[in-house]
């Protein structure tokens, strides 16, 4: 009986550690299509690595931790390249919306 739950707990001791690191993955992969989701898998990828990390430590949830953090940076970094790429066309609809009023 003890021993059936002690590999229980084992099966499921790096489960965080994993879905941290698939989190970590798809955020990466998530720059193409939405950063700003990309972004909030990022950042749950890795609390979840981090809570895997604090009770017991895996190569699953230090891989994920990185990747999380990547994921972060790449998706952040696309967020101000659309964001200036944007701004120009934004501001010229803008003032082309403010002439037609006048």
């Amino acid at each position: 009986m003890a021993r059936e739950k002690r590999e229980e707990k084992k099966g499921n001791s790096e489960s965080k550690g994993v879905a941290g690191f698939t989190l970590g993955i798809v955020s990466i992969v998530m720059f193409l299509f939405s950063p700003l989701l990309g972004i909030i898998m990022s950042v749950v990828g890795f609390i979840l690595c981090l809570r895997q990390q604090k009770r017991e430590k895996t190569k699953a949830g230090k891989t994920g931790m990185i990747l999380s953090i990547i994921g972060f940076a790449v998706n952040v970094a696309m967020m101000l390249v659309n964001f200036l790429w944007l701004s120009p066309y934004l501001t010229q609809l803008y003032q082309q919306q403010l002439s037609s009023i006048k």
